[in-house]
């Protein structure tokens, strides 16, 4: 049987309440779903983005605390031996890491803020599809490499049960790239913080059962199963998790992400080469103090990325939609980068005894002062984070190669200049050098691409700094006390200043606390 549908003259349907085509056809648009990637063009965009960098900061901070608790446990249960071999596992997966990410992470939420509809679908396939076999090949090499040089059995197959694990973060992040792309950063900060707190559950459960080294390398695949299928749950209606192998996509989507993959490799090179040349050209101890202040120093350093890689989204769909919006963006997210850059500078600098007490112990601290150095590149990251990403999101692949060519260039000369006379400190000033140097090479290239920063906010923030500074003096506080002043005193200045930027008090519901849109 045929159903026959009968049309009136004028196009109606009987039944239809007399709705012509026309309006049938705008009412269907009306009550279909709208495309999470709307959010973007919104006029709440920012105050997700805000938001959306507190709960990110506050899942990393959790999740640090975590991390120095699982470490702790494993250091005392596996003593040094095993837990040299599980370092050593932990780093050649990070090798295979850093060689299957190649710059796509960042290219694939830049593309997918900026497409529409299917095709931002079949690039996410695509690129999963990519980082899967890169991916595969880094576990592979990596196992061979272990057997090759000779290691225990034990790491060769930790090896391969790490690597196991990896393959499921490595599709839990791209997966979640829908989450980041749509603004949705309390999912993606809770999905973080339940893959810290299940890695800690994991390795507890294996201390209190008194387990050898291998089962903990196996703690990342029931953990990677358990993150990537809530995420899968969050994204059913909203973007597929299932691979493409489409060779024209593969090509267009590795021509996007050559340069900024060089890039990426150089400025991941340039923070960690000045540990190598210290190791090289300065004495053991040198080093070793060193060594101890880098690792307080990545841990915070890492905390712009979380931050200011929140607004990356935003930046993308404004630069290919809106010059104006762009340059709005850009002058918010580099006066809150400068204020927070100086801000956790500040606490960590005044804190430096009571870091390096806590993470080192007894006997290094001729660290401090070192730290207190390093300090002064987080203001430096901050402002250099902000920029790298607009420059991104402009597709200025070559100024970000050109510029961490550039601070890679000026860390090595400095190290090797410095460190044999000066010792860790001069590793550390070679390290704040190299990032203001990369902020000011950033800064260039965005000024070369007809946008500009704000800098109405430096007097407000040095008289900050000032007040802290006299206060440290006068009083003569250090360590910890001083950094909780420094929490407190260094905001307090700028709220009364009127320094802040009104959209943050909007976001976090503070309107009252906060100055009159400028």
């Amino acid at each position: 049987m045929v159903c026959e549908v009968r049309t009136t003259s004028n196009g109606e349907t009987p039944g239809d309440g007399g709705m012509s085509a026309a309006a049938r056809e705008e009412a269907a648009v009306a009550e279909a779903p709208a495309d999470p990637i709307d959010a973007l063009d919104s006029s709440s965009a920012g105050g997700l983005v805000i938001r959306g960098s507190v709960f990110r900061g506050a899942s990393y901070a959790a999740g640090v605390s975590l991390s120095v608790l699982s470490a702790a446990l494993m250091i005392r249960h596996l003593g040094v031996t095993d837990w040299g071999r599980y370092v050593t596992v932990s780093s050649l997966i990070a090798v295979a890491t850093g060689l299957s990410e190649a710059g796509t992470s960042n290219v694939g939420i830049r593309e997918y803020a900026t497409l529409d509809g299917g095709v931002r679908n079949r690039l996410l396939r695509n690129l999963l599809g990519i980082r899967l076999v890169l991916t595969l090949f880094g576990v592979a090499a990596a196992t061979v490499f272990a057997a090759a040089a000779g290691y225990p059995a034990v790491v060769v197959l930790g090896t391969l049960l790490a690597g196991v694990g990896l393959v499921l973060a490595v599709a839990q992040q791209v997966a979640s790239i829908p989450l980041i792309g749509t603004l949705r950063f309390g999912w993606v900060s809770l999905l973080d913080f339940v893959r810290q707190a299940a890695v800690v559950a994991g390795v507890v459960a294996l201390v209190a059962a008194g387990a050898g080294l291998l089962p903990f390398f196996a703690v990342p695949i029931p953990v990677g199963v358990l993150v990537l299928a809530l995420t899968i749950a969050l994204l059913r209606k909203v973007a597929p998790v299932v691979p493409l192998f489409e060779r024209a996509e593969w090509r267009r989507i590795l021509k996007l992400t050559v340069v900024y993959a060089v890039a990426s490799a150089v400025g991941t090179i340039y923070v960690s080469v000045t540990v190598i040349v210290t190791s090289l050209v300065g004495t053991a101890q040198e080093t070793g103090y060193y060594g101890a202040s880098f690792r307080i120093f990545t841990v915070v350093g890492l905390i712009p990325l979380l931050l200011v890689g929140a607004a990356f989204p935003v930046l993308a769909r404004a630069a290919r939609d809106d010059r104006d919006r762009l340059h709005y963006a850009l002058g918010r997210v580099w006066e809150m980068a400068l204020i927070l850059g100086v801000w956790i500078g500040l606490m960590l600098a005044a804190a430096a005894p009571f870091a390096i007490r806590v993470v080192a112990g007894k006997g290094f601290e001729p660290a401090v002062p070192v730290l207190r150095i390093q300090a002064g590149a987080i203001v430096g990251g901050f402002l250099a984070v902000s920029l790298a990403y607009v420059l991104l999101s402009v597709h200025r692949h070559a100024a970000l190669l050109v510029a961490n060519s550039i601070a890679l260039g000026g860390s090595l000369l400095l190290t090797f200049l410095l460190v044999p006379s000066y010792g860790a400190k001069g590793a550390a000033v070679a390290t704040v050098v190299g990032e203001f140097g990369l902020a000011a090479a950033y800064l260039v290239g965005v000024v070369r691409a007809g946008l500009r920063v704000p800098w109405r906010g430096l007097p407000a923030i040095a008289l900050g700094v000032a007040a802290l500074s006299a206060i440290g003096v006068l009083t003569g506080l250090d360590g910890l006390p001083l950094a909780l002043v420094a929490a407190v005193l260094y905001p307090a200045v700028l709220l009364a200043l009127r320094a802040v930027p009104p959209e943050v008090f909007d976001a976090l519901g503070w309107r009252s606390f906060g100055p009159r849109p400028r």
